[in-house]
């Protein structure tokens, strides 16, 4: 770097959205990361529009390394899925005026169909649900973006597991802390509740540290983060303290989702504790009323 040429930076789209929250708590005094949204949610936090961003890179005040693409559609939002794939094809887009050298996308573990076994990067995809159909439908945009752009910037795509915090479980979580309503957890033939790959906000946040630090020869093109075996539901509910009600598992609901991590762990070992309740719950106060959740739980993430 000479002159006033500007330092690189970890731009990350999406930051007001659920994963956006988690990752802020965890990376808040990091200075070489760039927060954008559409506008200030918050006056105390330094959020930056897009167009800020390209004026600043066209003025040479600005250099991006890499962009964290955390915006999408969530689940039962009510919004249109497909601008999973809008936004992602958006990202590309914003990380090439940008000169990033590489993009992380948020995919899922709701691309494959539930086995018992760890599913693996290799494993044919086969969503059962809308959401999964949406998250594959990005993924295959971005491979024909790639095979007719260019190979710059570099894709990783990221199929994640239950990020506590964000997901279903920890939303019902919530509630029960803040109503003292009891969870109900479909029971399975095994007497147990479902099994579910989790990650911890602060593992999510080391794995994103790995991806956006490694070489670019080592980025994966496709990679699972989640802890390395997976956790059952009522072992959290139990670990939290919360009491809950068990309900016969329909016959569509999966008893496990575990995604295989060997990939990961060429880059990071987070080690078996990770997927421990006692981990999980460490670092997230899932007591606490967050009304702003709620609010960001609607619509795209931008």
């Amino acid at each position: 770097m000479t002159g006033n040429q500007a330092a690189p930076s970890v731009l990350v789209l999406g930051s007001t959205g659920r994963l956006g929250l988690i990752l802020r708590k965890h990376w808040r005094n990091r200075p070489d990361v760039i927060w954008q949204a559409r506008r200030c949610y918050e006056d105390s936090f330094p959020f930056r529009t897009e167009e800020d961003l390209l004026n600043d890179a066209g003025r040479g005040k600005l250099r991006i390394s890499a962009v964290l693409s955390l915006w999408g559609v969530v689940p039962d939002s009510g919004q249109d899925l497909q601008d999973n794939t809008n936004l992602a094809l958006r990202a590309m887009q914003v990380a090439s005026k940008l000169g990033a050298n590489r993009v992380l996308h948020c995919s899922s573990a709701a691309v494959y169909q539930p086995a018992p076994a760890p599913l693996r990067e290799d494993t044919l995809p086969r969503p059962q649900s809308a959401y999964g159909h949406s998250k594959l439908a990005m993924e295959q945009a971005l491979r024909t973006w790639r095979g007719t752009s260019g190979e710059k910037p570099s894709i990783c795509v990221m199929r994640i597991g239950n990020v506590m915090g964000a997901d279903s479980l920890s939303a019902s979580m919530r509630a029960a802390g803040e109503t003292g309503q009891k969870i109900t957890l479909d029971r399975f033939a095994n007497g147990r509740a479902a099994c579910r790959s989790f990650l911890s906000g602060a593992d999510l946040a080391r794995c994103l540290t790995a991806l956006t630090e490694c070489p670019i020869k080592e980025l994966p093109e496709l990679i699972n983060l989640a802890a390395p075996q997976a956790t059952a539901m009522d072992a959290v509910l139990r670990h939290a303290g919360l009491e809950f009600a068990w309900k016969d598992a329909p016959s569509q609901a999966a008893p496990r989702v575990e995604l295989e991590t060997a990939r990961l762990r060429t880059l990071l070992d987070l080690g078996p504790a990770s997927a421990t309740p006692a981990h999980l719950l460490a670092d997230w106060p899932w007591t606490e009323v967050v009304a702003r959740d709620r609010a960001h739980l609607k619509g795209p993430q931008l």
